[in-house]
């Protein structure tokens, strides 16, 4: 399953449980009358819940901003994988890098800073 091939095998995370959204919960948070398959990710002192819908949706800005330690290497693995990845240069700041799910899930990159 993609999901699970992007967000345990990619970005790092655990899948640590899954369940389904009943329809008539989905429509009453958010308006979208079909069950709603849900997936529940951990990583560190970080988890998140994915909901996840096929269906078409209108354009939104929406993103998820994270901090990973090696993206060459993320780059890399989401290009062999077929992942849209987009690296923007920036003069004198670091790129800006995002990187979408094949669900259209957007991700910001940064640069994890290390601090001693």
């Amino acid at each position: 399953i993609d999901i699970i091939e992007f967000y345990q095998n990619i970005l790092g995370f655990n899948l640590e449980y899954k369940f389904e959204l009943p329809e008539e919960l989905s429509l009453n948070i958010f308006g979208i009358a079909k069950n709603l398959p849900v997936f529940f990710f951990k990583k560190d002192y970080l988890a998140f819940e994915l909901f996840v819908c096929n269906d078409s949706v209108n354009k939104r800005i929406a993103h998820i901003c994270l901090e990973m330690s090696d993206r060459e290497q993320l780059i890399s693995q989401c290009k062999e994988k077929d992942y849209k990845v987009k690296n923007i240069k920036r003069d004198n700041k670091p790129n800006l890098l995002f990187v979408w799910d094949k669900s259209g899930n957007c991700f910001e990159i940064k640069e994890e800073i290390i601090h001693t």
